[in-house]
């Protein structure tokens, strides 16, 4: 984590304005209402908070979560007092329910350019999935490129990732009402943004 802690003092004015659309359309996409309980991960700076707190009202609570203290402490600057913010310093895979406060699980999941960069990037989205609650909807956005251009291999390189992951299919098998969609994206994204979208399935 102590290349993300040293991007964090960058990130924002370097890269943020490629994917301000994508996080409002993000927020769009998981049908937020006032009272949902919505993980957002990795929370990065708090990006995307503006757009999830708009769709809580506020009512209901944001749990940013983060495994970069530097990343998080950004966040905290922008984001500390704000009511129903909860900001956590944890990775994906020590998650759980009782830890997040929500023992009947999260309503809302917002995993933005996580995927391609998670180590075991497949069993992590389980683990995350596995914090829904029944019905829960799930918004994956992420870039994808099947061959890497020169842009492309600068990204992975920069955002210690891999964006030829195919990064929404997880989502696709477990998910009821699948939709995956592509959005508008710059050259500097090194492929094309997608969005990807599930609910998960009610028990029985």
């Amino acid at each position: 984590m102590a290349w993300y802690d040293f991007f964090s003092n960058f990130y924002d004015a370097s890269l943020e304005p490629l994917y301000r659309e994508a996080r409002l359309e993000g927020a769009r996409a998981l049908d937020l209402s006032p009272g949902h309980t919505v993980l957002d991960l990795p929370c990065g700076t708090g990006a995307s908070f503006p757009a999830l707190l708009s769709g809580l009202a506020g009512e209901g609570r944001l749990v940013g979560v983060d495994a970069s203290a530097g990343m998080l402490r950004r966040a905290k600057e922008r984001y500390g007092t704000e009511r129903s913010v909860e900001l956590v310093h944890a990775t994906a895979e020590g998650l759980t329910r009782a830890r997040l406060g929500a023992p009947g699980g999260i309503d809302r999941l917002h995993i933005f350019l996580g995927l391609s960069t998670f180590t075991e990037w497949e069993r992590t989205f389980d683990t995350l999935f596995d914090l829904l609650a029944p019905g829960g909807r799930c918004v994956v956005v992420d870039v994808f490129s099947e061959k890497l251009s020169l842009q492309g291999h600068m990204v992975n390189l920069v955002a210690r990732a891999d964006i030829r992951r195919r990064t929404w299919e997880p989502l696709e098998k477990r998910a009821e009402r699948f939709t995956r969609t592509e959005l508008p994206s710059k050259p500097q994204v090194g492929g094309t943004l997608f969005l990807a979208t599930g609910v998960k399935p009610t028990a029985g």
